[in-house]
């Protein structure tokens, strides 16, 4: 019974985005790569799987490789792209806006998984750089100690609220000045790689 459910799901996922298979150590995985279009998003997501012997797909994690949220001219941008070097996946997400979604994130963010002998995955880092809203519609957030430095102790424990805020929702440890910039950079990069393999 078992064998014809996972048969049945890989058939509708076969149907519904591309599947990829890849080995990394000893362990055989699956990428699925899916499109979706719901309400007012539209975008493409990756889950990897862990093949089981009995055929059967275990989750394990998902990407969002590209979103597009919002109405014509006042989007919320996502976009993503993954690397696997070894026993070693990096997923790399970048987040901007387009025309007055003045609440969309803008930022970047590394996160590093290393594969473990129980086929799992342990993340071992991750870093982000976000900022929750734009710059001048801040002003009840701690966000704006991004660009000011906070002047008392009341300052500096709104400024904390949101970077832990930030941290808890996105998933990684904030990063500063030139480390943000530099992170920015890797992102960017990562992403023109993406968009160069996909037109060889």
């Amino acid at each position: 019974m078992r064998v014809w459910i996972a048969i049945g799901l890989l058939m509708t996922l076969l149907q519904s985005g591309d599947l990829k298979h890849i080995s990394m150590g000893n362990f055989e995985f699956s990428i699925i790569t899916d499109n979706y279009d719901a309400y007012d998003s539209k975008g493409e997501v990756m889950k990897l799987y862990s093949e089981e012997n009995n055929n059967d797909l275990t989750f394990i994690l998902s990407l969002i490789l590209q979103d597009r949220t919002g109405t014509c001219a006042d989007k919320s941008l996502e976009d993503g792209a993954y690397e696997i070097n070894g026993t070693t996946l990096t997923l790399y997400s970048a987040w901007d806006r387009l025309g007055r979604a003045y609440d969309a994130p803008f930022g970047a963010r590394i996160q590093v998984y290393e594969l473990q002998p129980n086929a799992s995955f342990k993340r071992i880092s991750s870093r982000l750089y976000i900022e929750t809203q734009r710059k001048k519609q801040d002003q009840n957030s701690g966000m704006k100690y991004l660009f000011t430095p906070p002047k008392n102790a009341e300052e500096e424990k709104e400024f904390k609220r949101y970077i832990d805020e930030v941290e808890t929702r996105f998933k990684g440890t904030f990063v500063f000045g030139e480390e943000a910039k530099k992170l920015r950079l890797e992102v960017q990069e990562a992403l023109r790689r993406k968009m160069h393999s996909a037109w060889r």
